[in-house]
Formats: C-alpha cells, structure tokens, sequence
C-alpha cells in the first residue's frame, strides 16, 4: 500500500482511467510522458478498469519503462469508479483526470501549474480542442466574473482541470459511481466549496484534445440518458444539505434549464431512434423541470436577449408537445 502521507516532491498526479483503449491509449500516454515538466515532478496514474483488451498489457509495458508511470489494476467498475480508485493513491499536490481516449499538448502540465500561484489556487482549467474526425474546434474561456458566472458558464468537465489535492479531500467529494453525467456532479458540488473565483485560474491555451469518436459513451448509452435526473436531483440535494440552495438558486435553475431543453434534448434524446423510449425521456425532462424550477419563466437570467433565452421563455406544455411528442 502506497503511503498517500508521505512527504513527496510530485507537483502533479495525472489520472487515467484505461478501459478497452488498446487503439488509442499509446497516443495519451505518450502525450503526457512528452511533457516539458520535469518527469520528477509529474506522475501518471493508469487505472485499468478491467479491460478485457490489450489495454492492461499496454499499462503494464509503460509501468516497466517509465519511472513516473504507476499502473493499478481493478475489476471493471467504471469511469467513475476509476477516477475515485486513482484518487485515492496518487500524492501530487494537484491532480488532473485525462481520459485515455483523448491526448495533451507537451507544454500543458508545465503552463498550468505556473498558474497554480504556488499552491493558492484551487481549481486550475484549460481550453482545450474538439476533435472531430474531418475538423477541430476550439473551446476558449478567458476569464470568470465570479462564482455565480462560473456556475452558469463554467465548463464542467473534469479533464481540462487541476485541482488542489489536499481541497478535495477536505471536501470528501467523489465522482458518482455507475452514473453517466458524473462530470457534472464533481463540478457543481466542487464549486460549494470555492470562497471566491479568485481560487480559479485559466490556461487560455488549448491545451487538451477531446476526442469524440462514435463508440464512446455518449452515443451509445442513450437509454441512460434519464440519469441526467438523478444527477441534477443529486445536486441540489447537495447544495440544500449545504444550505447554499437559496443562495445559487437562480444560477442552478438557469443552467440546469438550458442544458435540459438544449444539450440533453436537442443533441441526445431526439437522436434516440426509439419512439417509445425518445418519448419517455422527453416526459421526464418536462415533468422535472415543472418540478424543481415551476417559476423557471421569472429567472433573471432569462431577461437577457438571445435566440436560446427566447427559445426557452416560449416553451409551455403546449408547445413542448407541438415540437416534440406528436
């Protein structure tokens, strides 16, 4: 058992979650061994979640040659779960959670610690690619306002951040186990625990290449796609045992309103071939809208004009069932 307590010289801890990626795990791997950073002052933690591939092999190769390559084997249980077990051993002041689809830029750990403002900083994001199979786009952030802003605009996934080690611990938060949207869930209960948007700091280079390939998760899970509930109902559960509910109400019905009738409908549920299950999904998102946020059309947030504010301001029940169950 590795000793988490131990007194180490490791800036950052690189986790992997590795499942069935033999094709393009090398790529990542050698994205961050080809870092600018000092290798004495990085590791790189694979988890290999019960890969039934060549992945494990794979993990096992870069562990015999490479010093700062640490290699955990598990029974599969996830991205989730991966992300937690990693966690839980690595012993860098900072840690970053990569998935093994996707690669780095060979200066990004090296930028992005510089902005750590030796150890102040909570929460360090990057910019990063979408990497499609014909193009690439980027997604560029320069600054945030405050907490409030960063609820509402803030990108939630896990991969384009460091974050202090010893503040998640404090905080106790852990990746949802079994759920997709687990990424959301680490993010807004993160931001509870930020004391002003001060602790974030942003890389404005890309520095990440998000992958998207047609056999991840996302296209082929959609019945899960209701877990999205589960996930929102979670964190406002949180952010009410934390007695911020009140305090962030109008961000988190905001947010969570736009993503519901935007990203979740536009891009996943009406991609579900299914009529039966597409239109289960689409009852589940109104009815758990009218739930959580029935004042929702009084959002202050709403009052500021563009064509996706107007899109939701529009939508009633009527209408709802006019575009998309009939």
């Amino acid at each position: 058992m590795i000793n988490n307590n131990s007194v180490t010289s490791k800036k950052i801890s690189v986790v992997v979650p590795v499942y069935n990626v033999q094709d393009y795990l090398k790529k990542c791997v050698d994205s961050l061994l080809n870092q600018t950073m000092d290798d004495e002052l990085f590791e790189i933690i694979l988890v290999d979640d019960g890969s039934t591939d060549n992945s494990g092999q794979i993990c096992d190769d870069y562990q015999v040659n490479s010093n700062n390559v640490k290699v955990l084997h598990k029974s599969n249980g996830g991205l989730s779960d991966a992300r937690n077990f990693g966690l839980s051993y690595a012993i860098g002041e900072y840690v970053l959670f990569i998935d093994s689809d996707d690669y780095v830029e060979n200066k990004m750990l090296e930028k992005m610690y510089e902005l750590s403002s030796e150890g102040t900083k909570k929460i360090i994001e990057c910019n990063f690619f979408w990497d499609f199979k014909t193009k690439s786009k980027q997604d560029f952030q320069k600054k945030y306002k405050s907490i409030r802003d960063y609820l509402i605009n803030g990108r939630v996934v896990a991969w384009n951040k460091l974050y202090l080690r010893e503040w998640i611990q404090k905080t106790g938060i852990k990746f949802p186990v079994g759920k997709l949207y687990e990424d959301q869930c680490f993010f807004f209960k993160m931001v509870t625990w930020l004391d002003n948007i001060d602790e974030v700091a942003i890389d404005t280079t890309c520095e990440v290449h998000y992958v998207q390939r047609e056999d991840s998760i996302s296209y082929n899970e959609t019945k899960r796609i209701a877990e999205i509930a589960w996930i929102y109902e979670d964190i406002l559960n949180y952010y009410e045992d934390r007695q911020v509910l009140t305090k962030f109400h109008d961000e988190l019905e905001y947010r969570f309103y736009r993503n519901l009738f935007g990203n979740v409908l536009l891009r996943k549920v009406l991609r579900v071939k299914a009529k039966k299950v597409r239109n289960e999904l689409l009852n589940l998102i109104w009815i758990k809208v009218e739930l959580w946020f029935p004042k929702r059309k009084n959002n202050p947030y709403l009052k500021k004009i563009s064509a996706s504010n107007l899109y939701l301001c529009l939508m009633n029940k009527a209408f709802y069932a006019l575009l998309y169950l009939i």
